[in-house]
């Protein structure tokens, strides 16, 4: 996968995201999408249609929801993603979202704060 390719996964997920675009969001990731949470060392999604109800749920309680985006390092098969997320909760979250690929899409998302 090249780079651009990458780079525009990464960059029409968020824009998605902030429209809270939950059909468009989705068409980012492989219908396997894997999510972690690297400080706890947890699974929090496996399948396309987890990964979706977490969106919905999340973009439906939080109609302020924004993700700006602080700085993005490409790497030959990651994109990383450091991001300040607002309108989620009480305060603002510093989380930097690792993004893998398989077959041009989305595969897997580690977080970390």
């Amino acid at each position: 996968m090249t780079k651009e390719r990458m780079i525009e996964l990464a960059q029409g997920q968020l824009d998605a995201y902030n429209q809270r675009d939950i059909e468009k969001f989705v068409t980012f990731y492989h219908p396997k999408v894997q999510v972690f949470r690297l400080a706890q060392n947890e699974k929090t999604c496996d399948n396309i249609e987890t990964f979706k109800e977490m969106y919905k749920k999340r973009f439906e309680e939080n109609p302020a929801l924004h993700c700006e985006l602080r700085s993005r390092v490409v790497l030959n098969d990651s994109v990383l993603d450091e991001e300040w997320v607002t309108g989620g909760g009480p305060t603002p979250s510093h989380v930097v979202a690792i993004y893998g690929f398989t077959d041009n899409l989305i595969s897997h998302v580690w977080f970390a704060r």
